[in-house]
């Protein structure tokens, strides 16, 4: 009976001091740190993840990464456990890239096409020109994410690739992506679905037509093998 009687009260002494532990101020949340910010207030950050006083044990840190990462400018939060009583907010923003332009109006997107508010591209952003009327767009909305990619890609890769420069990007939902070269000619791309072939492609063209044959005409590569040249305004 004394060595029940000892197991039961060293049982309620762990659960007790367990529980103790549990509820010590000590490992209470005192402290949000936030780190990673550029243009957002970390201040409103902490203040959003609202964690002070919760339970280092039981602090929900999925669920504010996710009520963070509602935000238009943050591309990823990651929320971390500093012991005894510290929560690290880790933030990565969405950086400027290009301008969509729709309607006359010009809107900040990052490279994976997400409409951003508050902050600016560099001067010489480059611009897509949205062929069509769609509703006024707000941060947060998301234009046609392959096409800001490809963009990214075309004007990355084409100054070495083809020699060739890019003088206007244009979106139409008919015929996706194509740009206006330096060269006088247009190309049509459609999306980045067999890039690498499509670029393939259009260097062996140029090559066996020369780049005076194409000058003023549509090259247009949306079909893989079967590509065509075209009047400009056909």
């Amino acid at each position: 009976l004394w060595r029940l009687c000892l197991a039961g009260l060293c049982l309620a002494g762990t659960i007790g001091g367990g529980l103790a532990l549990y509820l010590a101020p000590v490992v209470r949340v005192q402290t949000v740190e936030v780190t990673g910010t550029q243009t957002l207030d970390p201040y409103t950050l902490a203040e959003m993840a609202d964690l002070n006083g919760s339970s280092m044990f039981t602090t929900p840190l999925e669920e504010t990464e996710n009520r963070l990462e509602t935000l238009p400018m943050v591309k990823s939060a990651r929320a971390e456990r500093r012991w005894p009583h510290t929560i690290r907010l880790v933030i990565e923003e969405r950086q400027p890239w290009a301008y969509w332009h729709s309607d006359d109006t010009d809107y900040v997107v990052d490279a994976d096409g997400v409409v951003l508010e508050g902050a600016m591209p560099e001067p010489d952003a480059p611009v897509i020109y949205y062929e069509g009327r769609s509703p006024q767009l707000q941060a947060g909305d998301v234009v046609d994410a392959d096409a800001v990619r490809l963009a990214q890609r075309l004007l990355d890769s084409l100054p070495t690739t083809l020699n060739v420069g890019v003088i206007r990007l244009e979106f139409s939902d008919r015929e996706g992506l194509s740009l206006l070269t330096d060269a006088g000619y247009r190309v049509v791309l459609g999306d980045s679905y067999s890039l690498d072939y499509k670029l393939a492609v259009w260097q062996a063209l140029e090559l066996k037509l020369g780049r005076d044959a194409i000058q003023g005409q549509v090259l247009d590569l949306r079909f893989g093998d079967r590509p065509s040249l075209r009047e400009r305004g056909d």
